[in-house]
């Protein structure tokens, strides 16, 4: 509620700096934002990776990019550091602790729906959370 009001604040400061009418002022506030439409997770989805390749998650600039995603059960993500020292994939509940050299890879096939928080142990403001679930057609 307070985003929409956030918007519509900024709308009409924005609409009356540029002198426009009380009639394009209200056309605007008619047309939904992208994240009321049905399709807005679809607008930010993440490309299916092609048949037997890797979801990939990459370390850059100490975070996780794409930190949030999610996928079939049965997808294999493989984390990629492009950063100049170690980091971790750790889940918080104990289940996997893969190390990633800088410039290397690691992966893990997830084959139970679920979601799977992790963050990197020496830098633990680094976090992401993998959701798979039965039939995702494509990672989000």
């Amino acid at each position: 509620m307070y985003g929409r009001l956030a918007g519509i604040v900024t709308t009409v400061i924005v609409s009356c700096a540029l002198g426009l009418s009380p009639q394009a002022l209200a056309v605007s506030f008619a047309e939904p934002s992208l994240f009321q439409t049905a399709d807005w997770a679809a607008a930010v989805r993440q490309p299916t990776p092609p048949e037997g390749r890797p979801f990939v998650v990459t370390a850059r600039q100490f975070s996780f990019e794409p930190a949030f995603p999610t996928v079939s059960v049965g997808t294999t993500i493989a984390w990629v550091n492009r950063d100049r020292e170690l980091h971790t994939v750790t889940s918080d509940v104990g289940l996997f602790d893969l190390e990633v050299e800088p410039g290397a890879r690691t992966s893990m096939t997830f084959t139970e729906p679920g979601v799977y928080f992790y963050f990197c142990q020496p830098h633990d403001w680094m976090i992401g959370e993998i959701t798979v679930e039965e039939g995702a057609s494509e990672p989000a």
